[in-house]
């Protein structure tokens, strides 16, 4: 199977290839594109970092920066790849963020330079002058080891201090190859389904039906944060590969009444753009996913589908009650994202059947909260070592419903049902330790390993309900003084 993308300024075919052959091995082994460079294979220190350009849902252009070391090849068909090597007009010229990291001596030996000017120039493409706190978010997911953060930023702020290239001509380029994109999209016609296939590239829902129909020992691969790690490091084989990167109808994210429906294609990015104006404490706890990288390429399915114990997301949507539907070629179900953990290892998903949605209850209005947090061994960036995620509504003359979930303390996310349980009978307060620690060591007998003793994680469950018990108090209060 032939697939096409733009590379820099040039079009390229490539057929016949190993479907696990990554962007990075691509631009440095066939094209000689060594300024992309690898540290980690592993997509946490932004060495590799390049832009992708695709094709939104609401069909506009949009850039993101992504991890190639993890990306295969066949994810970037349709997109428009701009490496590091393509950022400046001409070889003899320097882009505005190259020229600032030179002047701010924002490099000593330069190998993760070009990461961090290409994290840099992603977020000056979003916007010309971007706040130093967003600068510091895009910049979450590279790793400098002897310049040191200060004159990086210093030469991210002078970049975007200046006006060496207007706003009219960045959309004259956006423009072009929005353009280019879309006659690339609309020249490729239905994939073949050919049973023999080593991967298949779907462009529908229907193809996707079709084709796990005839392979059921397909792996479906989206943003590959997690099983480009399976190849790069695991070395295992994940053939038939299904990538579903091109299926706009499940990154479609819809706002209704009284709940969300989201696509399990949606990226964090994605979410980022609307989930937090109804769940404000995603916010914070989306931007402790990974690094810009991560987050531009990791969906939503694929952490579900993932069944970690320590996935970022479940602890979230078992907490809000979310559904989520799940369909093959001849059916769709619909059940609680908590049911779907069955056990460590062990997700409710037949070989034919893929996550195609979510639904997600909104707050309600009056009485009820979300509050979530994430503990690990750094703030950004990593795996978690426990996360929770504590639901309530709260009734003024009857039991309020709470759903309290932590990821990280069992084999799957899961509910503490008897600290529910004794929250709803409301047999402690803030200063009853002793009853929490009981409860939380009812529902719980975590594991001990590198990020954290069994010990460890109990305390810290204890004391992230804690602080919660005292944001519930305060918010109590507040209410309170306001009044009816």
């Amino acid at each position: 199977m032939e697939i096409q993308f733009y590379l820099n300024q040039d079009l390229i075919s490539v057929s016949n290839r190993d479907p696990t052959q990554t962007l990075l091995d691509f631009l440095r082994l066939d094209r000689k594109l060594t300024g992309t460079k690898e540290g980690c294979a592993e997509g946490d220190c932004g060495a590799c970092t390049v832009l992708i350009g695709q094709i939104n849902v609401d069909k506009e252009l949009v850039y993101r920066t992504a991890n190639a070391c993890i990306i295969f090849l066949p994810s970037v068909a349709n997109c428009h790849i701009i490496s590091i090597e393509g950022l400046a007009s001409n070889s003899s010229d320097l882009h505005p963020v190259q020229q600032a990291m030179i002047e701010a001596s924002g490099a000593q030996c330069g190998f993760c330079t070009p990461g961090f000017v290409m994290s840099l120039y992603g977020v000056w493409l979003k916007e010309p002058k971007p706040s130093k706190q967003k600068i510091l978010n895009s910049l979450q997911g590279n790793l400098c080891r002897c310049t040191g953060y200060g004159p990086i930023i210093e030469a991210a702020l002078k970049a975007t201090q200046g006006n060496t290239i207007s706003n009219s001509e960045v959309n004259m380029q956006k423009k072009k190859w929005k353009k280019k994109l879309a006659e690339l999209v609309a020249s490729k016609k239905a994939i073949s389904l050919d049973r023999s296939g080593s991967f298949f590239l779907p462009k529908t829902i229907s193809e996707l039906k079709e084709i796990l129909c005839h392979n059921e020992d397909g792996t479906i691969v989206a943003g590959s944060t997690d099983v480009g790690l399976w190849v790069n490091k695991a070395f295992r084989s994940i053939e038939p590969i299904i990538f579903i990167g091109q299926i706009d109808e499940l990154r479609q994210i819809k706002v209704q009444k009284d709940k969300i429906n989201v696509g399990s294609l949606a990226s964090y990015t994605d979410l980022m753009a609307t989930l937090p104006k109804h769940f404000p404490a995603l916010k914070q706890y989306i931007n402790q996913i990974g690094g810009d990288q991560i987050r531009n390429m990791g969906t939503i399915g694929g952490n579900i589908a993932n069944g970690s114990p320590i996935g970022d997301m479940a602890p979230v949507l078992i907490a809000l009650g979310a559904k989520m539907v799940i369909v093959n070629h001849v059916r769709s179900r619909k059940i609680n994202v908590e049911s779907f953990f069955q056990s460590y290892g062990c997700q409710d998903l037949k070989p034919n059947e893929f996550i195609r949605s979510f639904e997600i209850p909104l707050l309600k209005k009056q009485g009820s909260l979300l509050s979530l947090y994430k503990v690990a061994k750094r703030r950004y960036e990593d795996i978690s070592t426990v996360s929770a995620a504590f639901y309530l509504e709260h009734f003024a003359e009857k039991e309020p419903r709470v759903r309290f979930v932590f990821g990280g303390m069992a084999g799957i996310p899961k509910r503490a049902k008897a600290l529910e349980k004794v929250y709803s009978r409301k047999a402690f307060s803030t200063g009853s330790d002793h009853i929490i620690s009981k409860a939380i060591a009812m529902d719980f007998n975590p594991l001990t390993d590198c990020r954290g003793s069994s010990k460890f994680r109990l305390k810290l469950a204890q004391n992230l309900f804690i602080k919660f018990l005292l944001y519930v108090n305060d918010r109590i209060e507040i209410d309170v003084e306001k009044g009816p």
